[in-house]
């Protein structure tokens, strides 16, 4: 405090001598240069009446009364007459600004500064009433040129202020300040010092029990939202109208994949520049709530942004990122589902339908009522069939089985599926063999047996006329193992990864020769997941496919 004082007293001691020399300067050059002018001005005025009185008079006879520089231009802006006689080598004046006024209003000014001379220039012009211009000219001092002449005395008075200052700000200075600096601020209500600091002395003993107090309950606030907000899955952000992170939580960092220091106190913008980000953030800074899906190390996040307001003005933001990565897949999944759900019940539906109108209104001769009968029972049969699956994966689903576990032997399994298939097998000229030893599996009989019975089926569907499909039923290092394999027309690699979701059906060319629901597969996936059991899926196109369940 007592270097500010004696500083400030400098800097106004420093200030007032510069103002003060500033300005006299400015009213004396103001001075100077408005007598200067006059002069000039006077000089034209009387030169040009009487050149308009006598025509054709020299101006030689003006070059000796006076001390400025005559010009004579003609109204196209030539020099006739110069009176330092260079009016041959003097370019065109028409552009010049005191040329210009005069050939406009009778009579301008202009003044022009050489910077490498340092010399100032005043130009007086007047119209003569033949048309040319009469323009007269004296160098004058620039203000910067008086300056310099009383550049000694300004310093020596500054010097002496300074010093005066300095002397003057340290004595009082030192009386002011040494009561101040024996005060107590923790315990200021003891302090005896001037009457006039009592009433601050006491606010400060006020104010310090108040800031304990908040001191305390921030603490506690601080601990409590730490508490929280370290326990939270969600990403918490908190930032500031500049958008620089001023809290965060673990979560955070976990989600945008960055450590401390790439967080605290930086630029949010800058630990992730994706459009979906910087549109939540400035449009929260901006005042708006948003929300915006984002997608970050193949996972989905809901970003809601908030603003937060002081009296309202926006002074930061709030950011959290929730993990919608499932809810978004069941979403596509539900949306997928209800779509393939309706255009597979479709097909059978409008085929019995229109099988049977066309029985209804009497269209279908006798000898093909049996025919039609046929397909639309197989069209039924396939219509239950489908609904039988959705409700099975349904139940799935939501976990509604309502079997109990049993200890249940795959090998025996295989062997009644295949007696099951026999007839279909025979029919599409697929013989099925089953390999392997008994094996025990805990799990749901009903469950187990529509996983092996969907997988043999397909195995038997996507097959050829004289093809094979081999079951393996087994322990295989230790886990109980069941395998199909088949040489039909195998599986593209592109369709591998999603052959087991619902409806689903690869190279539509081939299945839509073959009568199926799309669900079996989905059936197999679902029954596996229930019982903890690992699907491996090989296979080549036109080759065959292998797939294995390993509980």
């Amino acid at each position: 405090m007592k270097n500010k004082i004696f500083k400030n007293m400098s800097y106004i001691a420093l200030i007032t001598v510069i103002c003060t020399t500033v300005f006299l300067s400015a009213v004396a050059y103001s001075r100077y240069m408005s007598q200067v002018k006059e002069g000039i001005q006077n000089e034209a005025g009387y030169m040009a009446e009487s050149l308009n009185q006598h025509e054709n008079q020299s101006l030689d006879a003006y070059k000796d009364i006076t001390i400025s520089r005559i010009t004579l231009i003609s109204s196209g802006g030539r020099v006739l007459y110069d009176s330092t006689g260079k009016e041959k080598t003097m370019g065109s004046h028409k552009n010049r600004k005191e040329f210009k006024e005069a050939r406009t209003n009778g009579a301008g000014e202009s003044t022009r500064v050489s910077r490498t001379l340092n010399k100032q220039t005043y130009y007086y012009a007047v119209r003569l009433s033949d048309g040319s211009v009469l323009r007269l000219s004296r160098e004058t001092q620039t203000i910067l040129n008086q300056v310099e002449g009383i550049l000694p005395a300004l310093i020596l008075m500054m010097a002496v202020v300074f010093v005066l200052a300095l002397a003057l700000s340290r004595l009082l200075t030192g009386r002011i300040i040494e009561p101040i600096n024996r005060i107590n601020l923790e315990h200021p209500e003891n302090e005896n010092t001037y009457d006039e600091l009592a009433p601050l002395l006491v606010r400060i003993h006020r104010q310090n029990e108040a800031i304990e107090e908040k001191i305390k309950e921030i603490k506690e606030k601080q601990i409590e939202f730490t508490t929280i907000t370290e326990n939270m899955s969600e990403g918490f952000l908190v930032l500031n109208k500049k958008s620089v992170v001023l809290s965060y939580n673990t979560s955070a960092l976990r989600i945008l994949d960055i450590d401390k220091d790439q967080c605290s106190n930086q630029n949010v913008l800058s630990i992730n520049r994706s459009h979906e980000f910087r549109s939540a953030v400035e449009m929260a800074l901006d005042g708006e709530s948003s929300e915006e899906v984002m997608e970050f190390h193949e996972r989905k996040y809901l970003l809601m942004a908030n603003p937060v307001t002081v009296s309202g003005a926006v002074k930061g933001a709030v950011l959290m990122m929730i993990d919608v990565t499932e809810k978004e897949e069941r979403e596509e999944l539900r949306r997928e589902f209800s779509a393939n759900v309706s255009h597979e019940l479709k097909t059978p539906l409008t085929t019995i339908s229109g099988y049977a109108e066309l029985m209804k209104d009497g269209f279908v001769k006798q000898e093909d009522i049996g025919r039609f009968s046929e397909k639309i029972y197989t069209e039924a049969k396939r219509l239950i069939s489908m609904i039988e699956g959705i409700i099975k994966l349904s139940r799935l689903d939501e976990n509604k089985i309502a079997q109990e576990k049993e200890n249940v032997d795959i090998y025996q399994l295989a062997l009644e599926i295949k007696n099951s298939l026999s007839m279909k097998a025979a029919e599409a000229g697929i013989d099925i063999q089953v390999l392997g030893a008994p094996s025990q599996v805990s799990g749901v009989r009903q469950m187990l047996y529509e996983m092996l019975y969907n997988l043999v089926e397909n195995a038997v569907k996507y097959n050829d006329s004289g093809g094979h499909v081999i079951v393996t039923a087994a322990s295989m290092e230790g886990r109980p193992t069941l395998i199909v394999e088949d040489d039909g027309i195998g599986i593209a690699p592109e369709d591998e990864e999603r052959v087991f979701e619902r409806f689903y059906r690869g190279d539509k060319s081939h299945s839509s020769e073959r009568e199926g629901t799309g669900l079996g597969l989905s059936i197999v996936k679902h029954g596996a997941k229930y019982h903890n059991a690992r699907i491996q899926v090989e296979s080549e196109v036109g080759r065959g496919t292998k797939i294995a369940v390993i509980f």
